[in-house]
């Protein structure tokens, strides 16, 4: 029995080392059965009892007739923490968008330098093509902010860091609105501030294709203190 339960605890283990290490990412689905039985090579018992384990420890939630989804590890603590604090805040407030700006800076800068140092060349491939689609992509204010925040979120994505994933996965959806509100603002000030982040965007990109984590790091950073500004300015 206990080289059984050393079994479904290598398994768990293994399972849950591939979410820390973002193989797969909060919202995605695992693999079915049968691709996890063969990956582990563990039987059906004991992959189920695997699992089992990874929900209690609330990495995982089982689905009936879906599957197994990876949970996002802060969510329950950032909707207390962080949504319950801005209760009666209006969500198109400077003072409110520059505390979601501050939070990206730290993000941000350092989900490209991650980047850099760890992404693979499929993830690479991928911050390409959707960099090239938000340069070229016109239409409203609400369809380029979300081409925008795609992008960073590609960026995260590719960090191999659960705790960036997580939070930048949260922020970027509880405080969308917020964001937006950001962006609106940029699109509505002088050409020459909007021109500034697609040159910002670009540094970025291009730092990130040549793993010069430094550059990327400091190219990010300038970006959101550059929305930052505009902020304070118009606080």
């Amino acid at each position: 029995m206990a080289c059984i339960m050393n079994r479904v605890e290598q398994v768990s283990g293994a399972i849950e080392q591939d979410i820390r290490q973002c193989c797969w990412l909060p919202g995605d689905k695992l693999p079915g059965q049968l691709e996890l039985m063969r990956r582990f090579e563990a039987s059906r018992t004991c992959l189920r009892e695997a699992i089992t384990l990874l929900e209690a420890k609330g990495l995982v939630t089982s689905r009936h007739g879906s599957g197994c989804y990876v949970n996002n590890l802060f969510e329950s603590q950032f909707a207390s923490a962080f949504l319950g604090s801005t209760s009666g805040v209006e969500l198109d407030s400077a003072a409110l968008q520059l505390s979601v700006m501050e939070m990206r800076l730290v993000l941000e800068s350092e989900a490209a330098k991650y980047v850099c140092e760890r992404a693979t060349y499929e993830q690479l491939a991928r911050i390409d093509a959707e960099y090239k689609a938000m340069k070229t992509r016109k239409g409203s204010p609400l369809q380029r902010a979300k081409a925008d925040l795609k992008f960073h979120m590609l960026i995260a994505q590719s960090s191999h860091n659960l705790i960036v994933v997580s939070l930048s996965q949260l922020l970027y959806t509880q405080f969308f609105n917020a964001i937006y509100g950001t962006l609106a603002r940029t699109l509505s000030a002088p050409e020459e501030w909007v021109d500034h982040v697609s040159e910002q965007h670009e540094a970025i990109y291009h730092a990130i294709m040549c793993r010069d984590a430094v550059a990327a790091q400091r190219a990010a950073s300038k970006h959101i203190q550059h929305s930052m500004s505009l902020l304070e300015g118009q606080g």
